[in-house]
């Protein structure tokens, strides 16, 4: 009996040495992420900083997926190159466009990003309050400032968050899972006048 105690202990101890190590590897994979990440958002401002007039645009790729623009939210501390789709692959580099026209263009821009547990990506999107703002920077370094007027969770099937609140604003929508995965939470901000 004794044996068998002794056994399940180094089962159980090498399983915890496991699991541990895999946590450790996704928070590495994460953080190595987020690093290049942020050297993407470094070089769209210095290709911003060069350019010679608004007319100018830069062309940005991540792992071979083109760059639309910049996220930024100083409430959470966050600043992000948006990926121009959304799949599971582009969804665990960065944050995407999920739908909508262009950047900064009338209508509801609508964009996706994981909630990671360690507040990488949309992980910080809970903590955002009515009022706070949002900036979106595209590809010719105009930025829009939008401000939160609205937040709620709907179920994964629910799309209607996409539809504009008023078809003649600026809009922006972020789509993030709650933890558990069980809702959707969506966080709508329109353009600061």
């Amino acid at each position: 009996m004794k044996k068998i105690i002794n056994i399940i202990i180094i089962i159980l101890c090498f399983l915890a040495v496991v699991i541990l190590g895999i946590i450790a590897f996704r928070y590495y994979e994460s953080q190595k992420n987020d690093n290049e990440l942020a050297e993407v958002v470094q070089q769209m401002e210095e290709e911003f900083a060069n350019q010679n007039t608004e007319e100018s645009e830069v062309n940005i790729q991540y792992n071979g997926y083109d760059v639309v623009g910049i996220i930024e939210i100083p409430e959470i501390n966050i600043k992000y190159p948006i990926l121009n789709k959304t799949n599971d692959t582009t969804m665990q580099y960065s944050i995407t466009k999920f739908s909508g026209g262009e950047i900064n263009s009338i209508g509801n821009f609508s964009i996706a990003g994981h909630n990671n547990l360690n507040g990488t990506m949309f992980g910080k999107v809970k903590r955002l309050q009515i009022g706070d703002k949002i900036k979106l920077t595209d590809l010719h370094n105009n930025t829009v400032t939008y401000e939160i007027f609205d937040i709620y969770k709907v179920d994964p099937n629910d799309v209607s968050c996409l539809e504009s609140i008023d078809e003649n604003t600026r809009e922006v929508t972020l789509i993030t899972c709650t933890n558990g995965h069980l809702k959707r939470l969506i966080t709508k901000a329109r353009e600061v006048m």
